[in-house]
């Protein structure tokens, strides 16, 4: 088909599979089929020396290289890697892991609540605004995309087995962390937006795109809801949300390779 065309560039589209650059051009080895992607470096590199995962492979890029991690756990063998920030980045990523044979992938991260949503709380994102770049060049444009109602589904039983309270909620993902502004803030929680965050949209689509499973936990970090400005709540250093999440997100992908 042709590309449509729009006076505007990020508004474009073509639905043709296959890019000049193949995710996998390299056909140098193949992931199992489920992916637990972490924005929690320090965590995915704890938990991969207690559970006795494997550096098989690894993503290079200009900034780092990202160790991929094999391991069996719980009789499921499936990979681990940290996903770097942005949606474009993130959205790169993806694409790469699924062009290597990723078929599932549960991702685990944190967000900025717009709502009085407690810290470290348990947020899964049911749809998410795309409000960024990465998501245009996948999916045609949309104001937001629904995330796969079967991996919700099992997202929710997964907590409901450990007695994790969670709060289900549509998710901002812009790229403009420095440009929340009072009222862009207000006008997003009146369209429904609980939380903030910068990649899900554009994972959720590259995920859509490619004809493969996906889904995502956040914990509640940072808040930006009201006049009074900003509080970080140090929630980059909640160790204890990071790793309960990481180990969640690690039982879900269990039961997504069942599925």
């Amino acid at each position: 088909m042709a590309i449509i065309k729009n006076p505007f560039p990020i508004l474009e589209y073509d639905d043709e599979k296959d890019g000049v650059i193949k995710p996998n051009w390299h056909k140098r080895f193949f992931l199992p089929e489920v992916c637990l992607m972490t924005f929690f470096g320090e965590v995915l590199e704890k938990a991969a020396g207690h559970l006795n995962a494997e550096i098989k492979h690894r993503y290079d890029s200009e900034v780092k290289v990202y160790p991929i991690y094999v391991l069996n756990y719980r009789g499921v063998e499936l990979c681990m890697v940290q996903v770097p920030v942005g949606s474009a980045s993130a959205a790169m990523m993806t694409d790469y892991l699924v062009g290597y044979g990723i078929k599932k992938i549960i991702a685990c991260g944190g967000c900025c609540v717009l709502d009085d949503i407690p810290a470290g709380g348990v947020i899964i994102p049911v749809a998410a605004l795309r409000d960024e770049g990465a998501s245009y060049h996948y999916l045609p444009p949309s104001r937001e995309i629904t995330l796969d109602e079967d991996v919700v589904s099992i997202i929710k039983s997964t907590l409901n087995e450990h007695n994790v309270p969670f709060t289900e909620c549509k998710t901002w993902t812009t790229d403009g962390f420095y440009r929340e502004t009072p009222d862009m803030i207000a006008y997003r929680r009146e369209e429904g937006c609980r939380v903030v965050e910068m990649e899900c949209a554009a994972m959720a689509a590259v995920a859509r795109f490619r004809g493969i499973k996906f889904g995502q936990l956040l914990y509640s970090g940072d808040i930006l809801f009201d006049s009074s400005g900003y509080d970080d709540r140090e929630w980059y250093n909640n160790r204890t949300a990071r790793e309960k999440l990481f180990f969640l997100a690690l039982e879900t992908a269990v039961k997504l390779s069942h599925a």
